[in-house]
């Protein structure tokens, strides 16, 4: 039984790659499978008399039913669709002529079939020719809608004849003109600059703008304003970058103390049986502390600059809270907990961060969770 399904799996395969590798495939016609099935037998058995006598009929039918296909496909097709539909159908007449010629017992019986090769290269052009028209009617409109039209177009133009005219220099218009172009302005830091808080230049704004170009929103492209004046480009959309907060603390520093006692046994009594002998003892934990909460909120607005409508409107908290500990002790040592011995032999280090260093941390969380929401939730 291993041995039948093994062999029907291989053959399944093996159909299912001649089917994946033949893309025309799904157009065969009646009159084209007979062909193909005549082709074959005489591949198989060249002196097949009855296969070379019905060849030449099938073939002429098969002509004649892609005539008839084709013709319908021209009255009733899109503009360029249409010409681009045409050439897959005739791409079953290629294959049927090649598969002829390189049968010399199919050949024999059909000496002259037809080549379409040039015919499939005249209608991919008249598709280009139709696409292109498409394409600069769009163009016409000015608007930035019509230029992505424009731009659909002229990519198919360019897809069905590479090298059409000058459909290259066409694509790069449409889609300079199709691109909605999005200012981000400058970061509002509080109402200070970003070199109040050590920064060598704003590069908050500058990362948002490699960081959403890089994530590649279909024709979408931002700028700095400093980008937009010298390229003389009006924006599309707006976005504003404000920290309505941005505090960064000092450090503080406190103090507690709290008493520790445990009872140890010192030693036992000298009855029968013998009984332990307990003291308790005493010690004093001084803890000191330095510690600093610092916290900012991002608020950012995207929205359009003829609308005024918002796209975006939201704000983003960050909080970073610094603290160090330790402690010393008087008293007997014995009454310490391990707790108190982790605070006691903690090493401390008395630098607390800076304000540059905290600012940013506080800015660069703020605005990672504003591109995760942009990135998941937001389109522009």
């Amino acid at each position: 039984m291993k041995l039948p399904r093994l062999f029907l799996l291989f053959l399944l395969i093996a159909f299912l790659g001649c089917k994946s590798s033949n893309p025309v495939a799904k157009r065969y016609t009646y009159e084209d499978k007979l062909v193909f099935e005549l082709i074959e037998k005489l591949n198989k058995t060249p002196g097949d008399k009855d296969a070379a006598r019905q060849l030449p009929d099938a073939y002429q039918a098969a002509l004649d039913k892609r005539k008839e296909i084709n013709a319908q496909i021209k009255d009733l097709g899109l503009p360029g669709d249409r010409y681009m539909e045409i050439s897959q159908e005739l791409m079953v007449l290629q294959q049927m002529h090649d598969q002829i010629r390189a049968s010399a017992a199919a050949s024999a019986a059909v000496p002259d079939p037809w080549n379409p090769s040039d015919a499939i290269a005249r209608v991919k052009l008249r598709a280009a020719e139709e696409y292109y028209e498409a394409g600069m009617t769009f163009m016409g409109y000015s608007t930035r809608q019509y230029a992505q039209m424009a731009y659909d177009n002229f990519e198919k133009a360019a897809k069905a004849y590479p090298g059409f005219k000058d459909v290259n220099q066409m694509l790069a218009l449409a889609a300079e003109k199709a691109t909605i172009r999005v200012l981000v302005n400058p970061v509002n830091y509080y109402n200070f600059g970003w070199n109040y808080w050590g920064f060598q230049n704003d590069w908050l704004q500058q990362q948002m703008v490699r960081d959403l170009n890089a994530r590649s929103f279909r024709n979408v492209r931002f700028y700095t304003d400093w980008e937009l004046r010298s390229r003389q480009l009006v924006p599309d959309r707006i976005v504003d970058l404000n920290f309505v907060d941005l505090f960064v603390d000092q450090v503080h520093q406190d103090s507690r103390t709290y008493q520790r006692s445990k009872q140890i046994q010192t030693g036992s009594t000298k009855s029968n049986p013998p009984r332990p002998v307990y003291e308790t003892v005493y010690a004093t934990v001084r803890v000191n502390r330095k510690f600093m909460s610092s916290y900012a909120t991002l608020e950012c607005r995207i929205y359009d600059r003829e609308s005024n409508g918002n796209i975006l409107y939201d704000r983003f908290p960050d909080r970073l809270d610094w603290k160090q500990e330790w402690a010393t002790y008087t008293g007997d040592r014995r009454a310490l907990t391990n707790e108190d011995w982790a605070l006691i032999n903690n090493r401390y280090d008395d630098y607390a961060p800076s304000r540059n260093q905290i600012a940013e941390r506080l800015i660069q969380n703020c605005y990672q969770s504003l591109i995760s929401r942009i990135n998941t939730f937001s389109s522009f």
